[in-house]
């Protein structure tokens, strides 16, 4: 079967271990592998290499709901009034699983997830009254190895045979979720 990405129709976020939760609305979700290049040199040529994954940059667009941006942002009310968030150079780093499920043309679906992400860009503010749509919100993720030695996860709905898999994916990713028992 060939299944080629045509939308997001689900999206949640987990942030520190917290219950996931929706995104909100998913524009664009784009992952690049960034590697490096180990080479063996014999004589100055080159007689083998191999390619090693250092994380996966990922780039996402979307609506997020108010709370999902505030969290992923590090901002905070701590030592601030009621309803007041604020940001600083406080931010704390947090570990961010992000998974959705993917549908193709043809209605099939398959689930993907990011289960050890970082937030490297921070909060971006851009207001524009000029426009006729409103812009959606840019965030860019540093997708690291988790325990399991993996950035990325996926699989199509139609082979997932483990109803506990199926059922949490969404809600309670972890790497041991999907590890077979040893």
């Amino acid at each position: 079967m060939d299944f080629e990405d045509y939308k997001i129709i689900e999206g949640t976020i987990a942030i520190d271990n917290e219950v996931a939760t929706s995104f909100g609305c998913i524009g664009t979700l784009e992952g690049t592998s960034e590697t490096e290049t180990v080479e063996k040199k014999c004589e100055g040529s080159v007689v083998k290499s191999i390619k090693k994954v250092t994380k996966i940059a990922v780039t996402l667009t979307g609506h997020p709901y108010t709370a999902v941006l505030r969290n992923v942002a590090g901002m905070t009310n701590e030592g601030l009034k009621e309803g007041i968030y604020g940001y600083g150079d406080n931010v704390k780093s947090k570990k961010i699983v992000l998974t959705a499920k993917v549908q193709d043309m043809d209605g099939n679906i398959k689930y993907i997830a990011f289960p050890n992400m970082d937030d490297v860009k921070g909060l971006n503010i851009k207001i524009d009254n000029d426009v006729t749509e409103i812009e959606m919100k840019d965030f860019e993720f540093a997708a690291l190895k988790d325990s399991n030695n993996m950035f990325y996860y996926e699989a199509l709905e139609k082979d997932l045979t483990d109803a506990d898999v199926k059922e949490k994916w969404l809600t309670n990713f972890t790497p041991d979720l999907v590890k077979t028992a040893e």
